[in-house]
């Protein structure tokens, strides 16, 4: 996933550029696309950076390529993991069975609250807070009053914490253990890249364009 993530980094604000993507659909690729959040949240700023610095060349709100990007990978992805989580720490814990036949567990709730994912509810509490705190304001208010002192310092924040991020996967990666394994596990994730890509190039760009290339603009 690693090696793919940085290939889609790399890949998809160019190939979105080359392409003539709006900076809203561009980013809603982009967040079909990506299977690791920061390579996901690094390539939609590109091309978010693109869009400022084209002259009006790449059509759209040069923020909505993040916007978009969070919707669906942040908002139309992640959240999800947590009720398949929830889910299949039921299921594991349940239904399972052990080489004997037997169940190795039973389902408690300590032992599902361990396997799930709890940057999950951040998500959760964060979506919710932000919706709260916008409702407050008219589109307007919003852009002048929350989003220079709110939203531009959280911003900041979210670049140099997707800079550390980066900087630990590099310092962590092991390309001897990657190895180990075989070829055949990235083969596997290689075909579910190619199918991701696809049909969310697909879904993207001739299915929901219209929502796209309208976000931002309201």
């Amino acid at each position: 996933m690693i090696i793919w993530a940085i290939v889609s980094l790399l890949a998809l604000p160019f190939i979105s550029r080359a392409l003539g993507l709006s900076t809203g659909v561009a980013g809603a690729w982009i967040g079909t696309s990506e299977f690791a959040d920061a390579a996901g949240i690094a390539a939609a700023q590109t091309y978010s950076d693109f869009a400022a610095h084209s002259g009006g060349a790449i059509a759209g709100n040069p923020d909505a390529a993040v916007q978009a990007f969070t919707l669906m990978k942040v908002i139309g992805r992640d959240i999800w993991i947590g009720i398949w989580a929830f889910a299949l720490a039921i299921v594991a814990t349940t239904w399972w069975r052990g080489e004997d036949g037997t169940v190795s567990a039973r389902a408690g709730s300590g032992e599902i609250w361990r396997r799930f994912p709890k940057f999950v509810i951040g998500f959760v509490v964060a979506s919710v807070f932000v919706t709260w705190l916008s409702s407050h304001y008219s589109l307007a208010e919003y852009r002048t009053t929350v989003t220079p002192a709110f939203i531009a310092p959280i911003t900041a924040l979210r670049t140099w914490a997707f800079i550390f991020c980066f900087l630990s996967i590099g310092l962590s990666t092991r390309f001897a253990s990657l190895t180990s394994t075989g070829l055949r596990p990235f083969w596997a994730f290689t075909v579910g890249v190619v199918i991701n890509v696809l049909l969310g190039y697909f879904l993207s760009v001739h299915v929901f364009a219209d929502f796209w290339n309208q976000l931002g603009n309201s």
